[in-house]
């Protein structure tokens, strides 16, 4: 069973299958949180590719409860800035 913390400012996630099943390289950072949503930057480029341009975006937002079920099922990743060592588990996570 995957434990889950609640997650800070500069905490990383990032997609460790892509929809065909394939690894990715997508990685987003976590700038700002609200009581409902985290806010994140995306930085990625194409998988081949390894002298190619990254492309950076901001603004990218989804739901804690969204994000926490995500990472539960282990379909991301995530980095926790500082450890875990004084952070919360997430209690009720609908599965």
């Amino acid at each position: 069973m995957i434990d889950v913390y609640n997650v800070r400012i500069g905490d990383m996630v990032w997609s460790e299958r892509d929809s065909k099943g394939e690894t990715s390289n997508i990685v987003g950072l976590v700038y700002k949180l609200t009581p409902r949503y985290v806010y994140y930057a995306v930085c990625a480029r194409v998988e081949n590719e390894p002298g190619a341009n990254h492309f950076i975006t901001k603004d990218n937002k989804v739901k804690k409860t969204k994000l926490y079920e995500a990472i539960k099922k282990s379909q991301i990743g995530v980095s926790y800035a500082g450890g875990i060592k004084k952070r919360r588990r997430v209690a009720a996570i609908q599965s």
